[in-house]
């Protein structure tokens, strides 16, 4: 007796059976890694793509309290200060209008807009703490280089 099992078809219906194949579970755990893999590459990426906005509104946050604080120095003085440094002092004392900013800021003393903010200001600031942003004098606010 034949221990095998193979079932054999007549000729006209052996195109009705087809072999089964599938991922086993090693291919499986290969594809998963992959997957994984795949994730831990591009997930951080976005994150970098996505941390400009946060900057981008980081740094127009800064620029407000920068000018409601010289807006406070003209109150106080009679006068817009020519820049960010006479609104702070390191280190910090009782009469400061603000911490010390991450960028540095050229004030116009008559109106106290703000005409130019750099990041690259040598002994203000961490070196360039916002890479991808850049002030943008139409529009008073830092926006996407």
């Amino acid at each position: 007796m034949d221990t095998k099992t193979d079932i054999k078809l007549a000729p006209r219906f052996s195109h009705l059976v087809k072999k089964q194949g599938g991922f086993n579970v090693i291919e499986f755990l290969i594809f998963v890694a992959f997957l994984v893999l795949l994730g831990l590459v591009v997930i951080p990426n976005v994150n970098l793509f996505l941390g400009v906005d946060r900057k981008l509104a980081a740094a127009n946050t800064e620029a407000f309290n920068v000018r409601a604080a010289a807006i406070a120095y003209q109150d106080n003085n009679g006068k817009y200060p020519v820049d960010s440094d006479a609104l702070w002092h390191d280190p910090s004392q009782s009469g400061d209008y603000i911490g010390q900013p991450r960028a540095y800021y050229s004030i116009d003393i008559g109106t106290g807009r703000i005409l130019d903010a750099t990041t690259d200001t040598i002994g203000h600031i961490p070196q360039d703490p916002w890479k991808g942003i850049r002030w943008d004098f139409a529009s008073g606010s830092w926006v996407k280089q």
